[in-house]
């Protein structure tokens, strides 16, 4: 099962990048411009979240205990659906929803899941929100989650 989504992540991001260059700036000239303040233009770009915090679930004997948090313990990166927009003729971040593979850098298991949502893009880095998932083996799906929140760089 987890090959298969993996699988599938990666034709539709093959599909969607077919379209643009992906690990080039983003220029003013591919966007455009409108009056309203969600238009703009749609993205698939890479982006690179770093967690602040991380907030696990704590069970012991099947019975949930506690929450454990941890600080700046994951990173993530894959690929963002992000909003574009001009803003004195540049190019402009202003949301995006990202499905990233995230690793840990001091806790076992090593990989996992992530998906955030970023939004206003603060001196070149933006907040980030997200939930993931672990891939440990033979573990129930109640003790892999987690949720975190950090900032995130669109590139």
């Amino acid at each position: 099962m987890k090959r298969l989504v993996m699988l599938t992540a990666v034709v539709l991001m093959t599909v969607g990048l077919s379209a643009q260059s992906f690990f080039t700036p983003v220029t003013a000239d591919q966007l455009r411009s409108g009056e309203k303040a969600l238009t703009g233009t749609f993205l698939i770009r890479p982006e690179f979240t770093v967690a602040g915090n991380v907030i696990k679930p704590v069970f012991i004997e099947d019975k949930f205990s506690s929450f454990e948090v941890s600080f700046a313990t994951r990173i993530g990166f894959g690929a963002s659906y992000s909003l574009y927009k001009l803003v004195n003729d540049q190019p402009y971040n202003v949301y995006s929803f990202a499905a990233q593979l995230s690793l840990a850098t001091i806790e076992r298991p090593n990989m996992g899941i992530l998906l955030t949502a970023s939004a206003f893009d603060l001196y070149g880095l933006s907040p980030s929100v997200g939930i993931g998932y672990d891939f440990v083996k033979d573990s129930p799906i109640k003790q892999n989650w987690f949720l975190m929140w950090g900032l995130g760089k669109t590139f």
